[in-house]
């Protein structure tokens, strides 16, 4: 069952009301099917009993569950058609054929927000999405991107950028046999003659799913403000839930 750290206050803020540990643990957290495996500090560890609801395994995610205990309450998602493109070449057929994407606008991030999104990332790509296999995810500030996005293919040396954490570039190569995510999940792409390709219309790389972000256009910070998110894979019955959920 996945597991996931929040902050115990931030939980509050979100519920809108204040509660105890030892409540939440008892009552409150049985509404989002959890329960409290180590508190220490502000931080608490959840054991999400429910493998089945990826929306839960985030602090919001928790905190919206529990909201409706207490109050009658249904979110009103804005969401409309952007005027973001994301060209698909046929070349990804034969690696990583399938991508569905979303902006997101006017973000206020702190560390908090920032630490929640990096894990439900991390949580919803290695557990439903089988680690990496069927879902990859990656995340952008949206203004250091020039459109149209392209989704595409390289050679395994025809190319190179900056790996996120890395400020040497290398290529898609050097990353598989020397960047820790590459060394992690190069299997994925064990037998491909070409790598799939995140990159703008300026030539600035975002990815190379499902193995890494670069570091320019992949490091979403408290300055983001909009940011773009793509799930790249094989099918859209795991794609689709992964993107409404982020």
């Amino acid at each position: 069952m996945p597991k996931i750290e929040v902050s115990f206050s931030d939980i509050c803020d979100l519920v809108g009301r204040k509660m105890e540990v030892r409540k939440f643990n008892e009552e409150d957290s049985l509404y989002a099917k959890c329960e409290v495996d180590e508190h220490f500090g502000d931080m608490l560890k959840l054991d999400v009993k429910d493998t089945n609801r990826p929306d839960l395994w985030s602090a919001e995610g928790v905190a919206r569950e529990i909201r409706c205990r207490y109050k009658k309450y249904f979110p009103d998602y804005k969401v409309k058609k952007s005027n973001v493109v994301v060209k698909v070449d046929k070349s990804v057929n034969e690696v990583r054929p399938l991508t569905v994407c979303a902006v997101v606008r006017n973000l206020s991030l702190n560390e908090t927000v920032l630490s929640q999104l990096i894990q439900l990332q991390e949580k919803i790509a290695g557990t439903f999405g089988r680690n990496r296999k069927e879902v990859a995810i990656g995340v952008y500030d949206l203004h250091k991107i020039k459109l149209p996005i392209r989704y595409t293919t390289t050679g395994k040396d025809e190319i190179r950028f900056a790996p996120l954490d890395f400020e040497k570039e290398l290529t898609p190569r050097d990353i598989l046999l020397r960047h820790p995510k590459g060394k992690e999940y190069g299997h994925l792409l064990k037998n491909a003659s070409r790598y799939p390709l995140f990159i703008d219309s300026a030539g600035n790389v975002l990815s190379m799913p499902p193995i890494i972000n670069s570091n320019y256009t992949g490091k979403v910070t408290h300055h983001t403000r909009d940011i773009f998110i793509e799930c790249s894979g094989f099918d859209f019955r795991f794609l689709m839930p992964a993107l409404n959920v982020l």
